[in-house]
Order: C-alpha cells, then sequence, then structure tokens
C-alpha cells in the first residue's frame, strides 16, 4: 500500500475540470491498492505549499506503507505582479522554497517528485482577465521550470518536464481559460504523469 500525497495548486486540485483533474483521474485507477490524496488548493505558492506541508502529511501518512510526495506548484510563484513590478516568488525564494519543500517531505516520505509547469495562452494572460493585476507570460514560467528542473537534475530527484513536452504540440486547446487545463488537458496531463508514479 502506498500513499500519494499530491501537494499543488489549482491545477492539482482540478479547476475547470468535472472529474477533478489529472489527480482524480489517477485516483480513479488507483484506489484499490492505494491512497490518493489531493492536496492542491487554488492561488498556492511554494511558499504556501512550505507552510502547510508538514501538518498536512502528518494528518495522513502511515508507517506501515510507503509514503510518496509529489508537488505539482510553481506556476503562481511565476505571475508578474504590474504594480509592484515584481514577481510573486522571486526566483532565489523560489529556489530557496523548492530546497526547503524537498527537505522536509523527505523526512517521511520514500520517494518526492516534482512535476514541471504548464503554458499558458498569453492572449488571455496578459493581464489575467480574473487578476488584471497580475501577469503569466511563457518566458518566467520557462525560467521557474528550468530552476526546478536543474535543482531535481542536481538533487537527483524525478522531474517530470510537462512544459517541454506541451511546448511540442498544440497546447492552447487543452486550456480552460487560458491558464488552467480542461478536461482534454487533464487527460493529457495524467498520461505524462501517471507512469511514473503507477
Amino acid at each position: 500500500m502506498k500513499n500519494f500525497l499530491i501537494f499543488g495548486d489549482s491545477i492539482a486540485y482540478g479547476y475547470g475540470d468535472p472529474k477533478n483533474g489529472w489527480v482524480g483521474r489517477l485516483r480513479e485507477t488507483m484506489w484499490d491498492k492505494n491512497f490518493v490524496y489531493n492536496l492542491g488548493i487554488s492561488g498556492d505558492t511554494t511558499t504556501e505549499v512550505l507552510g502547510r506541508l508538514d501538518f498536512e502529511a502528518k494528518q495522513r501518512i502511515d508507517s506501515d506503507d510507503e509514503n510518496v510526495c509529489v508537488f505539482a506548484v510553481g506556476l503562481n510563484d511565476s505571475i508578474f505582479l504590474i504594480d509592484r513590478g515584481i514577481f510573486q516568488t522571486e526566483l532565489d525564494k523560489f529556489s530557496e522554497n523548492i530546497q526547503q519543500i524537498s527537505i522536509h517531505a523527505g523526512t517521511f516520505s520514500s520517494q518526492v517528485i516534482f512535476i514541471g509547469l504548464t503554458p499558458v495562452d498569453e492572449r488571455k494572460t496578459n493581464p489575467i482577465s480574473w487578476a488584471p493585476n497580475k501577469v503569466y507570460k511563457n518566458q518566467s514560467i520557462e525560467a521557474y521550470n528550468h530552476a526546478l528542473k536543474s535543482f531535481c537534475d542536481e538533487s537527483r530527484l524525478p522531474f517530470i518536464d510537462v512544459l517541454s513536452q506541451w511546448r511540442k504540440e498544440e497546447y492552447i486547446g487543452w486550456l480552460y481559460d487560458g491558464v488552467h487545463p480542461n478536461a482534454q488537458g487533464h487527460d493529457k496531463l495524467f498520461e505524462q504523469i501517471a507512469p511514473f508514479l503507477t
């Protein structure tokens, strides 16, 4: 028996998809032999995930089972705040948060896995329609994704590079609102992520 603790933001939560996103699909395929906990919260950055990681994990881990921590977070860190002229999480702080998340997760998890970021449709995210003071840009997303991948490479941690794969395909049609994947987008995420976890 394995406990999969999947921390993340609204994409991990499954916003925009009636089947609860790629995590919901994962639960459907694994429920009889594993526990799959969706710990995605809309708007979360690495700072919020780090702040709640220890408490939420302790409520769900079992010393008799194998505990696997999966982190799908970082897109909100890359948001540019127009009025302040800074990123929601500056890149150095983002890298520091990722390192701390890995250290904390490693104290109770046998495996720590990071999932890369997804690209956006900048026609709808520059600025964001529901938050006009905020901007998602693919150039910034690539920088944060690169920092995450570099950390995983250096730490020898599994990294699922969603961004590189999606940029090779016509991903715009997979987005519900320019940011969040729709049902087809979550199908694609599930296809890419599930083999690493199952």
